[in-house]
């Protein structure tokens, strides 16, 4: 069972979450689940290499996800435009390979759109750490994109989710619990049924695109 879609942390227990990692860090430790990815922060001359070892490393049986990858307006250290260019080339290896796509998205909610439709993905994204509002969410499911939350979200979406609906992460806490206190709090759930819900939710996710 996964309960933390993405973290920075090997779990203590091997296959609750998936590890992201980038491709110069991919050594993956037994039993564990994986995502892979350049992260838009280290997007840099060389990244064209990256994405050539990247295609191996997408395959491995332990990856789970492509990513995380995206578009950052805010921290970025690289121009817009090749942000952009090089989440196409992620998007594209996540249709190679099959599997899905997690997303690194600051401000740049237009782009992730645009480039999903420019490309007519079919395989499922999902934005992590998502802190947008109920009326963002609503399109970013039309276009088929799921949405993550970590340490922090938006309350009033979180209400508005239906318990099927919610997925959870640690991003760069020590510590998924904290997250699972804070949700369960204002949905008003006890932490163990709520982990089994997103268990699922997470479980649906991974593997929905077997069934397209």
């Amino acid at each position: 069972m996964i309960y933390d879609l993405h973290t920075h942390h090997h779990p203590i227990l091997p296959g609750e979450a998936v590890v992201q990692l980038s491709p110069d860090a991919f050594v993956p430790q037994p039993g564990h689940l994986y995502s892979v990815g350049l992260h838009p922060w280290d997007v840099g001359g060389d990244w064209r290499v990256s994405m050539a070892s990247l295609l191996v490393m997408a395959l491995h049986p332990q990856v789970v996800m492509v990513g995380e990858t995206g578009v950052d307006k805010i921290n970025g250290t690289a121009g817009i435009e090749l942000q952009v260019e090089v989440f196409r080339e992620h998007v594209k290896l996540s249709e190679l390979v099959c599997k899905p796509l997690i997303v690194h998205c600051v401000k740049a909610i237009d782009e992730i759109l645009a480039v999903r439709k420019e490309l007519r993905a079919q395989m499922p994204w999902v934005i992590h750490g998502f802190r947008g509002g109920v009326e963002q969410a609503k399109q970013l499911v039309r276009a088929g994109i799921f949405m993550s939350v970590g340490g922090r979200f938006d309350e009033e979406l979180l209400r508005a989710l239906p318990l099927d609906g919610i997925l959870v992460e640690s991003d760069e806490l020590s510590d998924v619990g904290v997250v699972y206190e804070r949700v369960g709090a204002i949905k008003g759930v006890e932490v163990a049924e709520l982990k089994q819900h997103v268990a699922n939710n997470i479980y649906d996710f991974l593997t929905s695109y077997r069934t397209e």
